[in-house]
């Protein structure tokens, strides 16, 4: 065969090999692959992996997963356009967005941009929220637009409640808001239409509305609030809700809270109302507190109140607390304290809130100085203690003026062979006044003191002693009640004091316990009982001390009146966590019988919580400029019989009581009420259902508010409701907060 021939015969072999085999398919593999795109490079893992090299497209099918940095994509089946960066997923697909996870039927992501559409999807994303939508457009790092969705934080498919609504803009991280909603409990629309909505996702504090708080008043009608809370910083936030009242008129409160720094933080708060359903008054309140420590042992703190008029607590207020106040008060005061001394200066006013007379007695300024006792230089046991102060009065209504008071005194402790100590004291009190009193007058109805400006000096001298004792033993209960060991200690105790003195009377009475001390041999003795217990401590645990029961029985003796003082007593009562008892109680033994009593129970027995507390003051009447007025050098103010006799009736007496029972960990049910024995009037009964489930709980109250002396004042159903993640239990109190924890030092 010639070499033509052979060339020949090659050619035609390999041509029909070539013509013989299959045409050429795309590159294949199973991954990890790396693939650069527009957007950078993403791996790829997956059973079947092609890669289309003229359309630059790589297709991944078979428990697909893609991952660019926090980004991660699941799916049956993926198609990357690699000079575009767009990618579609379909088949079982899951994003994973930082921390959020999203699931949907079709997901269409460009890795370049960040960007994309889910279709029919769900978002979660951490500890409990819940969002969908027919399209999810994803704008960045977890926010979204959502088209006609659904939020909510419950777990079933069919949730316990939710937000409907056409349009809305997510961010996971911060929060949702959107127009045309509705809210839904299950699959009723409770509330058809809300023009717009927004929700906090409140991973830490974060800015977004409140769920509304909305009730119905005999007195203010339906009222409406609707709050936002405002993160402004991780230092500041505040709280501003629009108020709506049906028979009142439109108002709103507010409360700014921040921490500057560390020595440094405060609240600014208010409520106003225009009453354009009644006479169209302008009312409202406001506060600011203030606390700085300005330096070692500097320190500055203010706490302001003002009111409109003397009836608005009692009107918007919701707390019987809050509604009873007597007084708006408030005291701008600086602090400096050392080791033994205590040095202040501050401004106090206050507006009465029980009287329209303009009676009020302000103190612009007062300073005071205060030694705690202290050893004598140079004079070896020997101890003495230092309070003056000084201040100016400002009223417009009655007497005011400057006074003056020192009050120093020395003493010597002494050992009684180590029984007892005895502790003598001297001392002496000098009081001036730029004013004397030369008698009464009335103005506008109101007795008030007529003065000249005269100054006046009472002067005093005081001496007396204390004698105090201590015994004690110690009982080994074994482990009883996880106790090892208990103290039972008794502590009698003895006061004497002697006051003599000149110029007691012509005295302004600005406060009595200063301007009416009169002179006094009084005598005073108690005893008190303390029983406290330490736990047993398993090893590696150090034990507990517990103050289980204290008892104190006192008595005093009027020797300048010759008159026995009452008697008193005291009892503190706190076996366990589920038992305490308080009470206290004055008795007169020369005839005008009980004076005070009052007591406080708490008991706990699952699952109901009881409390029940009582309070009695018998109206005390007395003669002279001393009239009603317990001494500053009386210890226990229960034992001082002022004389004179009193009326059977008391002048203040009423009965408090309160209990909540835990039916279910999901129903709880509440009731409290306020009766004026005196009156027999129920000054308030309260009752109400919390209901609580694992993503909504809901406050069901109902308040009755009498008048004194009888008569319905005031009835009020409140309605409050708490969303998982949203919000938290709401009332009509004014000045709602959040659940957030309130600001903090960043």
């Amino acid at each position: 065969m010639t070499v033509t021939t052979w060339r020949c015969a090659t050619i035609l072999l390999l041509a029909g090999v070539l013509l013989a085999s299959p045409a050429a398919s795309p590159a294949q593999t199973t991954g990890p692959l790396i693939v650069s795109t527009a957007g950078g490079d993403v791996t790829v893992l997956a059973d079947r992996i092609e890669q289309v090299g003229p359309d630059n497209l790589t297709i991944a099918s078979g428990h697909v997963e893609i991952t660019r940095g926090t980004a991660r994509l699941l799916a049956d089946r993926v198609e990357i356009n690699r000079a575009t960066g767009d990618a579609t997923a379909q088949g079982h697909v899951i994003f994973y967005d930082g921390e959020d996870r999203l699931t949907g039927e079709r997901i269409e992501y460009n890795v370049k941009t960040g960007t994309g559409v889910v279709y029919r999807g769900e978002a979660r994303a951490a500890p409990y929220y819940r969002l969908g939508g027919e399209r999810m457009e994803r704008l960045g790092d977890s926010v979204y637009r959502v088209r006609r969705g659904i939020f909510t934080t419950c777990e079933d498919d069919s949730p316990a409640w939710s937000f409907r609504f056409g349009s809305a803009t997510a961010d996971l991280d911060d929060i949702i808001y959107g127009t045309n909603a509705s809210f839904w409990v299950k699959d009723v629309p409770l509330i058809p239409f809300l023009p717009f909505f927004a929700a906090a996702i409140r991973r830490e504090r974060q800015t977004g509305f409140l769920p509304p708080q909305f009730g119905q008043s005999s007195r203010k009608g339906v009222f409406l609030g609707i709050p936002f809370y405002w993160a402004i910083s991780d230092s500041q936030d505040a709280t501003l809700s629009l108020e709506l009242f049906e028979r009142r008129g439109v108002g709103a409160t507010g409360e700014y809270r921040y921490v500057f720094s560390t020595t440094q933080r405060g609240a600014l708060s208010g409520f106003y109302v225009k009453e354009t359903e009644q006479s169209g008054d302008d009312r409202g309140w406001a506060a600011f507190r203030h606390e700085w420590l300005v330096g070692r042992g500097l320190s500055l703190k203010a706490d302001l109140n003002a009111v409109s008029d003397d009836g608005v607590l009692r009107t918007y207020e919701d707390s019987l607390a809050r509604r009873a106040t007597q007084r708006a008060e408030s005291n701008l005061a600086v602090t400096q304290t050392w080791e033994n001394w205590n040095l202040v200066g501050r401004l106090f006013w206050y507006q009465d809130l029980t009287t329209s007379r303009r009676v009020e007695l302000q103190r612009l300024p007062e300073l005071t100085v205060q030694g705690t006792r202290q050893a004598v230089p140079g004079l070896p046991g020997v101890l003495y203690q230092l309070d003056a102060g000084v201040v100016n009065f400002v009223r417009d209504l009655g007497s005011e003026g400057a006074r003056f008071d020192l009050h120093p005194q020395v003493s010597r402790p002494i050992s009684l062979g180590g029984y007892a100590t005895l502790t003598p004291f001297l001392g002496g009190r000098l009081t001036a006044y730029d004013r004397t009193v030369t008698g009464v007058r009335i103005v506008h109805g109101e007795s008030v003191e007529r003065t000249e400006a005269d100054a006046r000096v009472r002067r005093l001298g005081e001496l007396g002693g204390d004698l105090e004792s201590r015994v004690s033993r110690v009982y080994r209960p074994d482990g009883l009640g996880g106790f090892d060991a208990v103290l039972h200690s008794i502590e009698p105790r003895v006061h004497y004091v002697r006051l003599v003195g000149d110029n007691f009377y012509s005295l302004p009475a600005w406060t009595t316990r200063v301007d009416r001390i009169p002179e006094g041999s009084w005598l005073e003795y108690s005893l008190t009982n303390r029983i406290r217990g330490r736990t047993v401590s398993p090893a590696g645990t150090e034990a507990v001390r517990v103050d289980l029961a204290r008892f104190v029985l006192a008595h005093g003796y009027d020797f300048q009146e010759n008159r026995v003082g009452n008697v008193a007593a005291d009892l503190i009562v706190q076996p366990t966590e589920r038992l305490r008892f308080r009470g206290d109680a004055s008795y007169n033994v020369d005839g005008a019988g009980l004076q005070s009593l009052t007591s406080d129970l708490a008991l706990t027995v699952s699952p109901v919580t009881a409390s029940i507390g009582t309070r009695y003051t018998k109206q005390q009447l007395g003669a002279g400029p001393t009239a009603g007025v317990v001494p500053e050098f009386v210890q226990v103010p229960g034992t001082y019989a002022l004389g004179g006799r009193e009326p059977n009736r008391s002048s203040v007496s009423f009965l408090t009581a309160g209990v909540t029972s835990e039916l279910t960990r999901h129903l709880a049910v509440r009731a409290h009420t306020f009766w004026d024995v005196r009156t027999d009037t129920f000054v308030e009964n309260r009752f109400g259902v919390d209901l609580r489930f694992d993503c909504w709980g809901l406050l069901l109250e109902y308040v009755d508010r009498s008048q004194a002396g009888g008569g319905r004042a005031e009835d009020e159903f409140r309605f409050g409701l708490n969303l998982l993640g949203v919000g938290h239990a709401l009332s009509t109190r004014l000045g709602t907060g959040t659940d957030s924890g309130g600001p903090r030092l960043k």
